[in-house]
């Protein structure tokens, strides 16, 4: 940490050693985005230390939620910051290739996508330039279309007799039927460009890196709704965490040094999907990632809310049980900022999920009651709330270089009741998975009942909001700060989850 002060130090004097790639070009917008959080965390501690002094305890069983929600994303924006601090860049067309003589065993995982989907992905596998390669269908579908494909393009065809552990089973027999030095793997629906083996192979002539992560690409409608880019993601959080050797493996789009995976017994099965614990216990061994920022690979993504919301509820349950109970701080392999960057991933569905919903109902409760849990008059609050509020919109604008929009953030706020249900599914789920299906590579044809079913507590939570409202109006008549902050933290509400509403009942379409 003391280190981690003087390098900064070092940078704001000008006087750092600039040896990364970008590092000096991006030293103004890295300082400014530094400062930046630097002056949200004083006015976040001004603002919860108001808020504690002026609680009014009459009204604890308000008051304590209130103020505990409020630590909860203080503490989730200093992780947050931990994040956006520093970030590492890499080359675009990376690292140059000298006697890199590796063999890379392919492996495309396949359970039951429709056929033309799995056929794009391995001719476009196939045509990769790089010539140690072998291509290998790992078939947990048992499809009889599927081997026929993969005899006419003359790839690898695997099927194991019993299909325990999902996919981890699936990839690890891949790797107890393949000898390659690396393996890159593939998501049935991710079609690869020719060059993406070359990209990235010689981050493999250093003896430590155990894997590298490229960025994903997907094809998406108009305007990407429902964020599934995660541009804040793939531009911004990676980058963060690859300053700190904590970038993590995504599932797809990304090569493994097999020494690596056999020194932790291959591809962990202990989650529902492999790449994030497989990530976790890598690190804890020793070994490097890197996160290399550009996408050579395009895939599908959910454009129906039933499969959006069981997609990143499965993220969301893998990140919580790992939060929960293989946590990152009694990791003694890793780094003291590795197990903060660890512990970010499930803190964020824990904050998103349990307290998040917290700050839709106080508004409701107070036009409804004509009370709050802060004493001072209102107008005392709107000052020591905005600059808080304010310095965290320019903060985060300046630290993700403005990918961080009020849409990304609608995106995760709409799956508060996901992250609510991933929570529970976690806590009860130690040593037993909670069920689980693949996500489906192509739109399905839902029901109105399953939307709803998606989008109740939304419906529910804005219905109230906006009666809240109206009767706020009809009812108070003597506090205007009272009813105009209340109107104002109810109409967000409102905002945030509409995307979520809409969505649900009229679903994106991707064009042809």
């Amino acid at each position: 940490m003391a280190t981690h002060f003087r390098d900064w130090l070092d940078d704001l004097t000008g006087r750092r050693a600039y040896r990364r790639y970008a590092e000096r070009e991006k030293r103004r917008q890295r300082l400014a985005g530094q400062i930046f959080l630097i002056a949200v965390f004083i006015a976040a501690m001004y603002y919860l230390i108001w808020c504690v002094a002026n609680a009014q305890w009459q009204y604890w069983y308000m008051a304590i939620p209130f103020l505990l929600t409020e630590a909860v994303f203080l503490i989730l924006f200093l992780l947050w910051a931990n994040v956006l601090w520093n970030k590492r860049f890499h080359r675009p067309e990376g690292p140059p290739i000298e006697k890199i003589d590796f063999s890379v065993d392919l492996f495309i995982p396949v359970c039951g996508e429709p056929i033309k989907i799995i056929e794009t992905t391995v001719g476009a596998a196939m045509a990769i330039r790089y010539l140690k390669k072998t291509v290998y269908v790992l078939d947990d579908g048992e499809d009889p279309e599927v081997k026929t494909c993969c005899d006419r393009l003359g790839v690898r065809y695997l099927c194991r007799s019993t299909h325990e552990n999902r996919k981890a089973g699936n990839l690890n027999f891949g790797l107890a039927h393949s000898t390659g030095d690396l393996i890159l793997t593939l998501d049935a629906d991710q079609v690869p460009q020719p060059d993406l083996i070359d990209r990235v192979i010689a981050y493999f002539s250093l003896p430590k890196i155990g894997f590298v992560q490229t960025k994903q690409r997907f094809v998406l409608p108009h305007d990407d709704p429902w964020g599934n880019a995660d541009v804040v993601f793939y531009e911004v959080m990676q980058a963060g965490k690859d300053y700190d050797n904590a970038a993590i493996s995504c599932g797809s789009g990304v090569m493994y040094r097999r020494s690596a995976l056999s020194s932790i017994g291959g591809f962990s099965s202990w989650n529902v999907v492999e790449d994030l614990h497989t990530s976790l216990l890598l690190h804890d061994h020793g070994w490097r990632s890197v996160y290399h920022g550009v996408g050579y690979t395009t895939g599908t993504a959910p454009v129906d809310v039933v499969d959006h919301v069981k997609q990143r509820w499965q993220w969301a349950v893998d990140s919580l049980r790992i939060f929960f109970w293989d946590n990152p701080f009694f990791k003694r392999g890793l780094s003291f900022y590795q197990k903060i960057q660890y512990f970010h991933f499930g803190y964020h569905y824990f904050a998103f999920g349990l307290f998040l919903p917290i700050f839709f109902i106080l508004p409701i409760w107070a036009l409804f009651t004509h009370k709050f849990m802060l004493q001072e008059p209102f107008w005392r609050y709107f000052i020591a709330r905005l600059p808080y509020l304010l310095l965290y919109i320019v903060s985060n604008k300046i630290s993700t270089d403005r990918h961080h929009t009020f849409k990304i953030f609608q995106a995760q706020a709409g799956l508060f009741a996901v992250y609510f249900r991933a929570t529970l599914s976690a806590l009860t789920s130690r040593k037993k998975l909670p069920a689980y299906t693949v996500t489906q590579k192509v739109s399905q044809p839902y029901g109105i009942g399953r939307r709803i079913r998606k989008c109740w507590p939304h419906l529910v939570l804005t219905g109230l909001s906006t009666i809240a409202m109206i009767y706020g109006v009809l009812t108070i008549k003597n506090d205007f700060w009272f009813l105009a902050v209340n109107l104002f933290w109810a109409s967000w509400t409102i905002s945030v989850l509409s995307r979520f509403i809409f969505l649900s009942f009229f679903p994106p379409r991707i064009d042809s």
